[in-house]
């Protein structure tokens, strides 16, 4: 995206008034500066460096969360902060990048200064109580009848009591096989004062942690996402780093071509926090073209490194020959795209039509959904219940030279996109399963169905930490790469739901057996990779297998290099004949025998 002199401006934020280091607010500059970019071809918005500060005040155009940078309909602007820190200040959107093309922000970095998680660290764990230390500088708090009030800029809000976690206090990551919310009710249960920053909490913690350990105390969900581009395309995040954001750090939809390089969420550790931001580190529903994810090193978040996918679009009702009525994720449709038809029941990609018209309804007592015509008439046999699947809205991921870390929440990265997926030399380290493919048809409806993935030259190092122990749906996976759609094989005769997934030339170090958990695959290769087995944890999970495998077909396990101490040598099937997996000689396939391979 490179600028030719005499077709660029550069507006210096300080000539509309910002004032660096004075925590005034930046905003007012900040419009006008984005109101004069429409005069030239492109225009760099630049910052000398320093702090500048965000602070929310009332909308007048009906939202209910100010935005930092709120770009529309705009072309060819970077946004050059030369190594300032931008300060955000209650509920705040970062960046809005809408209907916009070839826009770059570059060399900043930020944070809030109360932020919407609360950090504490165990004094002491017993069947009667849990006392924390809990630095009320930080981390304002007051007790109001017995419970714990945390305060920020704005607001005042209990703990949450679906996502808090611990870190270990030497590495500061999470604690091996804990989930969300591993000490349960406490924070909902009686507190009290009991000087120097410690606050006792009554009753039984669901576990005991080590003195030391890290408690993060979220206080939101979902709240403002932190960069969010939507029908943009050309959109470079360059050398970024974002201590905080109060949802996904950054969330594309219908935009084509992304790029995060050296663009990271993390912990700021220069103030002693273990977290970073409230959900995903990016999340990406319906892009086209490619997103690209180069040289990042997410720590802190509190959800996966990265989801890439689609929509399972629910069909509520067929209204005429032409017209079904669907959910209010039936958004993620234009005039002019091109959708799958997938029955419910084989969960294959079927016929294709074209989307004539796309209208809003809703109901009283329903909630709002959308009516969409086609230009021809629907398949035989569509029915209420059945899924359609955008083919126009489906982004290809080239994932480069990333550290996939333990010091985050859950998994690492989720992709299910029909597009060219190639994940090549990165570092995984992940408290869940390191790569997950999924395809859901029955909770989250993310869709779909993997063509051609390539996961090569990575290393994997004790990763699955807390994985699935038991078999529940919330924990993190069952081995370091785990393929698990929805779609359920039923005989050796079902056809699988993903296609073409290749695990070529990487290095596993593992603690645990699982190495592959695969279900619904044509064409699944785990080729001439290095198992080493390490003693870094204890073996826990309930996969005893090396390679568990459901309904997959055309299946290669051959030259890979095993170490001696990993004596894991099954590769257990079910749904399956054992033609169907073509493998080295030293291991034994059999079928599965007493196991409940769904669980939950």
């Amino acid at each position: 995206m490179s600028m030719t002199a005499s077709a660029r401006q550069t507006l210096r934020i300080t000539d509309f008034g910002a004032v660096p280091d004075s925590w005034n607010d930046v905003l007012p500059a900040v419009r006008q500066a984005i109101q004069a970019c429409s005069a030239a071809d492109e225009t760099v918005i630049e910052f000398p460096k320093g702090r500048y500060d965000f602070w929310p005040s009332r909308c007048t155009d009906g939202r209910a969360v100010m935005i930092g940078f709120d770009l529309k309909r705009l072309k060819n602007i970077t946004v050059e902060g030369n190594g300032s820190e931008f300060v955000f200040h209650g509920n705040m959107q970062i960046a809005l990048i809408d209907s916009c093309e070839n826009i770059v922000f570059r060399n900043f970095s930020v944070d809030w200064d109360r932020p919407y998680i609360s950090q504490a660290e165990v004094v002491q764990a017993t069947d009667e109580y849990l006392d924390l230390k809990i630095d009320r500088r930080q981390y304002p708090y007051h007790i109001e009848k017995d419970r714990i009030f945390f305060t920020g800029e704005g607001w005042k809000l209990p703990v949450t009591l679906a996502y808090n976690n611990l870190y270990d206090g030497e590495r500061k990551e999470i604690v091996p096989q804990t989930w969300d919310n591993p000490l349960g009710n406490i924070f909902d249960q009686k507190a009290e004062e009991r000087g120097g920053d410690i606050v006792r909490f009554r009753g039984q913690p669901k576990m005991k942690p080590d003195k030391g350990t890290y408690v993060t105390l979220f206080h939101a969900r979902y709240l403002t996402n932190g960069i969010q581009i939507r029908h943009s395309k050309n959109t470079l995040l360059k050398d970024l780093t974002v201590y905080h954001a109060l949802s996904h750090g950054v969330l594309g939809e219908m935009s084509e071509n992304i790029t995060l390089d050296n663009t990271s969420m993390t912990a700021n550790e220069a103030k002693g926090r273990v977290f970073s931001i409230v959900a995903d580190a990016s999340h990406f529903i319906n892009c086209k073209g490619v997103i690209k994810i180069e040289n990042c090193a997410h720590t802190g978040q509190g959800d996966d490194f990265i989801n890439v996918h689609g929509r399972n679009v629910v069909i509520r009702e067929i209204r005429d020959a032409r017209t079904i009525e669907v959910k209010a994720d039936g958004r993620y449709n234009l005039p002019g795209d091109e959708v799958w038809f997938l029955n419910r029941e084989t969960a294959q990609r079927g016929e294709i039509r074209t989307v004539e018209s796309i209208t809003p309804v809703s109901g009283e007592n329903e909630p709002a959904g959308f009516r969409i015509a086609f230009t021809e008439a629907l398949p035989g046999g569509t029915k209420a219940g059945d899924f359609v699947e955008s083919k126009t809205w489906t982004a290809s991921l080239e994932l480069r030279n990333c550290r996939i870390l333990k010091k985050h929440r859950a998994r690492g990265i989720l992709v299910t996109t029909p597009g060219d997926v190639i994940i090549e030399n990165n570092y995984f380290r992940t408290a869940g399963t390191a790569i997950l493919l999924e395809g859901d048809i029955d909770h989250w409806f993310e869709s779909g169905a993997n063509t051609n993935v390539q996961i090569r030259n990575n290393v994997f190092e004790d990763c699955l930490t807390s994985g699935n122990r038991s078999g529940n749906r919330w924990e993190w996976g069952e081995a370091v790469i785990t393929i698990t759609p929805s779609h359920r094989p039923l005989s050796e005769k079902t056809e699988p739901y993903h296609r073409h997934v290749v695990i070529r030339n990487n290095v596993f170090k593992v603690f645990d057996a699982p190495l592959v958990h695969a279900r619904s695959v044509r064409g699944l290769q785990f080729v001439e990779n290095e198992v080493i087995k390490t003693d870094t944890y204890p073996p826990y999970t309930w996969q005893k297998s090396a390679f568990l495998l459901d309904g997959c077909r055309e299946t290669l396990i051959r030259d890979n290099r095993i170490d001696d101490r990993y004596i894991t040598r099954d590769i257990l099937i079910e749904h399956m004949r054992k033609s169907d997996v073509k493998a080295d000689r030293i291991f034994k396939i059999d079928f599965v025998k007493g196991v409940n391979t769904y669980l939950n």
